[in-house]
C-alpha cells in the first residue's frame, strides 16, 4: 500500500492541547493524593470535597488524549507505508512500556506496599520486592503497569487503526460520512447522543478498569475517540463548524459542570438508574472537548515556537517520570505533617521539577533515550550505531558530555537520599542530619555512602567541565582552572567523607564541599567579559546570595533560635538543595551556550578569536 498524501500542515494546535493534557494529568494526580478515591498513596491530609473537584477534567480528558493521539497517528502515515508506520509505533511504544513495567512501576509499588501491607522497606524490601513481582507466580498475576497503560491503550488502538488504513478507502469513507453527519449543531448533539447511549449501556456492567481484555465501556470510548481523530485530520468542514460552535460548547460546558458536582453530591444523584448523571456527564464531556478544539483551532494553528518545540519532545519522558516521583515525594514529605497548601505545593514543584530534571538528563544520553520515549539522537539506529564511529565529532561535544555529568549530579544526589530516607525506619527530617543517613543507626548505610561517594566523583568531573566551558568562551585559563581546582576539592570532601561516617569525626571532611558556595562568584567572574549570558549571571547572583543567607541565618549571626534542634534538618535539607541543585542549572546553561557557540563558531578556532575578528 502506498502512503497517504499530505492534506494540511502541521497543526501546532493540537501540539498545545496533547502537552496542556499531560500537564493537567500531573495535576490531577497531585489532586488524587488528597482525594478520597484508592490510589497507591495518600496524604494525611484528605478533602471529601475533591469527589466534586476532580469532575472539571476527570469526564474529558482522557478522552481528549486519545482523541489528539489519534490524529498524531495520522500526521505519521503521511508518506509512509503502513509497515513503517507500525514500526515507528513499536520503536516508540514498546522500549518505554517495557522500561516502565520493569524499573519506574515497581518503585510505586513498593511504596504503595509498605504503605498499605507493611511491607519490609530498606534496600533488602526492595529487593524480596522486585523478586516477588518477577517470579513465576508473579508474573501470573500479571506485570501491574500502573500509569502506563495509557501506552499499553495506544499501542493497541494503534494497531486497530493501521489494519483499518490497510483497507483501502476505508478511512476515507469513515471521514467523509463524519464531515457529512457533524454538520451544524449536529456537531455537538450526535456525539453527546453517542456518548450518553455507552454511559448507559456500558459503564453499569464494566466501569473502568484500565485493563485491556476487559474494558468495554473504555474502549467504546476511548477507540472511538482515537479512530474519530484518526479519520478528521484534514476534514476542514468538521474544524469550521469547531470554531463556530466553541462558544456555544463552553457554555453548555459551564452549565453541565455544577450540575455533574451536584449529582455526585446529592444522594439523590443517582436516581432513575443513573440516567440523568450519565446525560449531563456525556454533555459536559463532549461540550468540552469542542471548545477545546474549536479555540485551539482558532487561535494556535500556527503557533509553533522553540517553547513548544521542547514542551513537544518533553511529554513522554515527563509523563513516565512523574508518576513515580510523585509517590516518592509523598513518601518522603509525608511524614513532615505540612499544612496541606504548602504539601501539596511542595508535592507539586517536587513532581514538575523532578520530570523535567529527567528528562534534561536521558536526552542526553543516546543510549537510553527509546526507552524514555524519545528518538534516537540525530536518526541514529538504536541500540547500536556503528556509522557513528565515522562521523566527526561534533564542535565542544567533550565540554558538554562533562557538563552533562554536572547537569546529572544533583539529581543522582536526590534519588540516593530519597533511597536513603525511604530505607531508614523512622528518620525524622526535622530533627535528623543527612549525614545520619550513612552513619551507625541506619539499616543500609551503603545507600546513602556509596551515591554520596559517586556523586562526590562526578562533582569533580563536573567542574573540570565548567572550568573547560569558561575556557572556550573566554579563553581565561586561570579562572577556567580556579573554577576547576573548586569543585575537584568539593567533590574530594564528599566522596572522602563516606569512607568516615558519621559519627567519625573524620567525616567532618565533608567541609571541603562548602567550597562550592565560591563557585557561583567565581563563574562570573570568569563570565564577566561575555555580555550574551544574562540569565546565568542573574541565577548564579540569586544562589549566591540566597546560600549567604542561608549561612547567616543557619550559623545563628542573625535572628538567634531560627534554627533550633526541633526545625534543624529542614533548614540543612533547603540549604543541601541550593548547595547541590544549582550546579545542574548552571551546567545546563553553559551546555546550552556551548551548543549555540558550536553552531556559528567555525572549526579549528576559538569563539574568542571569532568574536575578535568579526567572523
Amino acid at each position: 500500500m502506498t502512503p497517504s498524501a499530505p492534506s494540511s500542515a502541521r497543526r501546532y494546535d493540537l501540539d498545545w492541547i496533547r502537552v496542556g493534557a499531560f500537564g493537567l494529568l500531573i495535576l490531577y494526580h497531585v489532586g488524587l493524593v488528597y482525594g478520597v478515591y484508592g490510589w497507591h498513596v495518600h496524604s494525611v491530609h484528605t478533602f471529601e470535597w475533591m469527589r466534586e473537584a476532580i469532575l472539571i477534567t476527570n469526564p474529558w480528558r482522557l478522552t481528549l488524549l486519545f482523541l489528539v493521539s489519534g490524529a498524531a497517528l495520522r500526521f505519521m502515515t503521511f508518506r509512509r507505508t503502513p509497515r513503517q508506520v507500525a514500526r515507528a509505533r513499536f520503536e516508540r511504544l514498546v522500549p518505554p512500556l517495557l522500561f516502565g513495567a520493569v524499573v519506574l512501576v515497581p518503585i510505586q509499588s513498593w511504596i504503595e506496599a509498605m504503605d498499605k501491607a507493611g511491607w519490609p522497606n530498606g534496600l533488602a524490601g526492595y529487593a524480596a520486592w522486585m523478586v516477588r513481582e518477577f517470579s513465576f507466580s508473579g508474573l501470573a498475576d500479571g506485570v501491574p503497569v500502573n500509569h502506563l497503560w495509557f501506552i499499553v491503550y495506544i499501542a493497541a488502538y494503534s494497531v486497530v487503526t493501521i489494519l483499518l488504513w490497510r483497507r483501502p478507502g476505508l478511512i476515507d469513507r469513515i471521514g467523509a460520512w463524519l464531515e457529512k453527519s457533524l454538520v451544524g449543531p449536529r456537531l455537538l448533539i450526535l456525539p453527546i447522543l453517542y456518548l450518553i447511549a455507552i454511559r448507559i449501556l456500558l459503564f453499569p456492567w464494566f466501569g473502568v478498569t484500565n485493563v485491556l481484555h476487559w474494558d468495554w465501556y473504555n474502549h467504546a470510548l476511548s477507540l472511538a475517540a482515537f479512530i474519530f481523530g484518526f479519520s478528521i485530520v484534514g476534514r476542514e468542514s468538521i474544524w469550521r463548524d469547531m470554531e463556530r460552535y466553541r462558544w456555544v460548547a463552553l457554555a453548555l460546558a459551564a452549565v453541565a459542570l455544577p450540575i455533574m458536582m451536584a449529582q455526585v453530591w446529592h444522594p439523590g444523584g443517582r436516581a432513575f438508574w443513573g440516567v440523568p448523571k450519565a446525560m449531563v456527564y456525556g454533555l459536559d464531556q463532549w461540550a468540552t472537548i469542542v471548545a477545546i478544539l474549536g479555540f485551539g483551532s482558532r487561535h494556535l494553528r500556527s503557533r509553533g515556537g522553540p517553547v513548544l518545540t521542547y514542551l513537544t519532545e518533553a511529554t513522554f519522558p515527563l509523563y513516565l517520570a512523574h508518576q513515580t516521583i510523585l509517590v516518592a515525594a509523598v513518601w518522603i514529605i509525608r511524614p513532615a505533617h505540612l499544612p496541606a497548601g504548602l504539601e501539596a505545593l511542595s508535592l507539586l514543584l517536587t513532581t514538575f521539577l523532578g520530570s523535567f530534571a529527567v528528562y534534561e538528563v536521558v536526552k542526553r544520553i543516546p543510549a537510553i533515550r527509546p526507552l524514555w520515549g524519545l528518538k534516537p539522537a540525530g536518526g541514529r539506529p538504536w541500540p547500536l550505531d556503528l556509522e557513528a564511529l565515522r562521523r566527526p565529532a561534533a564542535r565542544y561535544h567533550r565540554r558538554r558530555r562533562l557538563l552533562a555529568v554536572g547537569i546529572a549530579a544533583p539529581l543522582l544526589a536526590l534519588t540516593v537520599v530519597a533511597a536513603a530516607i525511604a530505607a531508614y525506619p523512622g528518620f525524622d527530617n526535622a530533627t535528623q542530619y543527612l549525614s545520619e543517613l550513612g552513619g551507625s543507626t541506619a539499616q543500609t548505610p551503603i545507600i546513602f555512602n556509596g551515591g554520596v561517594f559517586i556523586a562526590g566523583i562526578m562533582a569533580g568531573v563536573a567542574g573540570i567541565g565548567f572550568g573547560l566551558a569558561v575556557y572556550a568562551l573566554t579563553e581565561k585559563r586561570i579562572a577556567g582552572a580556579v573554577i576547576a581546582a573548586v569543585f575537584v576539592l568539593a567533590g574530594a570532601g564528599m566522596s572522602a567523607s563516606t569512607l568516615y561516617p558519621w559519627p567519625d569525626p573524620r567525616h567532618m571532611i565533608i567541609n571541603l564541599a562548602l567550597g562550592i558556595q565560591l563557585a557561583p562568584v567565581l563563574l562570573l567572574w570568569g563570565l564577566a567579559s561575555r555580555r550574551d549570558l544574562p540569565r546565568l549571571k542573574i541565577f548564579l547572583t540569586a544562589i549566591f546570595v540566597i546560600m549567604a543567607c542561608l549561612t547567616v541565618v543557619t550559623k545563628h549571626m542573625v535572628f538567634p533560635g531560627t534554627v533550633n534542634d526541633a526545625n534543624v534538618g529542614w533548614w540543612e535539607r533547603a540549604y543541601a538543595l541550593v548547595l547541590v541543585g544549582w550546579v545542574g542549572v548552571a551546567a545546563w546553561l553553559l551546555d546550552r551556550k556551548l551548543l549555540q557557540e558550536a553552531g556559528k563558531s567555525p572549526s579549528g578556532g576559538s569563539v574568542a578569536q571569532v568574536a575578535a575578528t568579526g567572523e
